[in-house]
């Protein structure tokens, strides 16, 4: 793999506001072993804690935001969008390129 095939990305995803910690670091852990595996790097992870979101999903008018920066090859986020997707804590989750 050259170094062009790898490129920068961001995820963000909002998790159940009744969320357990411990389920939301073991969430991350997994992303972050799903990242390292496709022979990536998490560059970063911001904990942004619960706010208000903009309209209701499933009910809920509060989530926990997580923002992750990580460089991988392409390939590998049909894997992380995978994990997200069978995830039940996780309302929603956006991947995007970060080096654009």
């Amino acid at each position: 793999m050259s170094g062009t095939d790898i490129r920068e990305y961001e995820l963000v995803y909002i998790l159940q506001p009744d969320v357990d910690p411990n389920a939301m670091s073991e969430l991350r852990d997994r992303l972050a072993q799903a990242i390292t595996s496709q022979q990536g790097e998490v560059l970063s992870t911001e904990v942004w804690n619960k706010r208000t979101l903009a309209y209701p999903i499933k009910k809920n008018v509060i989530g926990h935001y997580v923002l992750q920066r990580f460089q991988m090859a392409p390939e590998g986020t049909e894997e992380l969008e995978r994990l997200l997707r069978f995830n039940e804590n996780v309302m929603r989750y956006l991947v995007m390129r970060g080096d654009v």
